[in-house]
């Protein structure tokens, strides 16, 4: 099918999804709120949030069910779009949307690692076996990291976990990095046969992603896994927009945090992290997204007819979802609304 064809009735349905995102007003009335209750039911006032909320009862709700419905509604915009695509395209789309399982899953083994029962994790796994075709209830049964890597068996997550039964004391940093390395060939395996230009923009997008990621997981393996430089280096990926071999190379051989802030700075990404920041995850990960959301919203201004529109879309839904969470969070724990503001990735 034709590539105008194609993006000019997905465009024209997102263009109608993306009314229903919350405003700029909305975020200051919802961090004024004073108690769970209170922001569901401004939810409920919007019309596209009382639609996905009209089931629920404001005054006895918590966290765990708003992110739970809030998930579920992702599910539901991702399959309205992937519906305009056929054949080898909608396969390719679907995987962009992997990482959503990939991040359920690791909230499951972080719960078998740390010995936890599944009904006892806070946040809800909706998108377990969406896209691996794998029974939830299979993953559940796992007792250990181990099992749940052969439950996995059949997915196309397999081939990548599979290496890391080899005997050795589990480790969750490496069933992660091979998880999210796994996200990245499947993605990169399938996108030979789609447009040309879509290629192209997928490379600059993905390789951007990647540095990101590689990032966060060498600061994330030196701080909390204390791994080999070598064993590091082998599980970043392999390819980028900025960062080349040699780049990742020495900063998963810096002697320390202090070391490798000191690279970063030296990198296009250094504007990333504030050296006040750099032993405080969240932050993180917070200036990443944002810095995500306003490249993404350049690049779509950039390429009109492209698959930058679906991708800008579902990454913007997921950071707003993630804004609401946070904003929950904060009533839950009392935060004031201005420690609550610094969690948040669409509102400065």
């Amino acid at each position: 099918m034709d590539k105008i064809i194609i993006y000019s009735a997905v465009n024209t349905k997102i263009k109608v999804m993306e009314r229903e995102f919350l405003e700029p007003v909305d975020y200051v009335n919802l961090l004024r709120m004073r108690s769970i209750p209170d922001a569901v039911h401004y939810l409920k006032e919007n019309l596209y949030y009382k639609k996905i909320l009209e089931e629920i009862n404001p005054d006895t709700v918590s966290r765990r069910d708003i992110e739970d419905i809030l998930k579920r509604s992702m599910i539901d915009n991702i399959d309205k779009l992937i519906h305009y695509f056929h054949n080898d395209y909608r396969k390719f789309v679907r995987s962009l949307y992997m990482k959503y399982e990939i991040e359920d899953l690791k909230t499951l083994a972080r719960a078998i690692f740390n010995r936890e029962k599944p009904q006892e994790i806070e946040t809800p796994l909706y998108f377990l076996g969406k896209y691996s075709q794998i029974e939830a209830d299979i993953l559940f049964n796992a007792g250990t990291i181990r099992d749940l890597i052969y439950s996995l068996e059949g997915s196309e997550f397999y081939e990548f976990l599979i290496p890391l039964v080899d005997g050795r004391r589990e480790n969750l940093f490496r069933l992660e990095m091979a998880l999210d390395t796994s996200y990245f060939n499947i993605v990169q395996s399938r996108k030979y046969k789609i447009f040309p230009k879509d290629r192209e923009l997928l490379k600059k997008w993905e390789g951007l992603v990647a540095d990101l990621y590689n990032l966060q997981w060498i600061y994330r393996g030196k701080k909390f896994y204390r791994l080999l430089p070598e064993e590091l280096l082998n599980y970043t990926i392999s390819f980028g927009d900025k960062l080349n071999y040699q780049d990742r190379q020495r900063m998963c051989y810096a002697r320390n945090l202090e070391e490798l802030y000191q690279m970063t700075l030296d990198s296009p990404y250094g504007f990333l992290f504030k050296k006040e920041e750099i032993y405080t995850d969240i932050f993180m990960e917070r200036r990443i997204n944002r810095f995500i959301y306003y490249r993404l919203k350049e690049l779509s201004r950039q390429e009109p007819l492209s698959i930058i529109q679906i991708i800008e879309y579902i990454w913007l839904y997921e950071l707003e979802v993630k804004d609401i969470v946070a904003i929950i969070e904060g009533l839950r724990y009392g935060l004031p609304s201005e420690e609550t503001r610094k969690f948040l990735v669409k509102v400065i």
